[in-house]
């Protein structure tokens, strides 16, 4: 079961395609940098898992970029 539940995380950010991507684009960043981490406790041990609670929590957005229509 995915956690947090996507309602809580399409809540945050409307669009999957941004989840996903957002999600992805922090996981990296955490892997990469452990010390970047936003929250005090995390569910998951995995990046991915760790980013989504980072956007279903309200400490992760999209970038400026993602949010530009062309």
């Amino acid at each position: 079961m995915l956690q947090p539940p996507l309602n809580q995380l399409t809540a945050k950010i409307n669009s999957k395609y941004l989840i996903a991507t957002t999600a992805a684009k922090r996981a990296r960043e955490i892997d990469e940098k452990p010390e970047t981490e936003l929250l005090n406790r995390y569910i998951s041990e995995k990046p991915v898992g760790k980013a989504l609670e980072e956007i279903a929590d309200g400490e992760v957005y999209p970038d400026e970029l993602f949010l530009k229509t062309y």
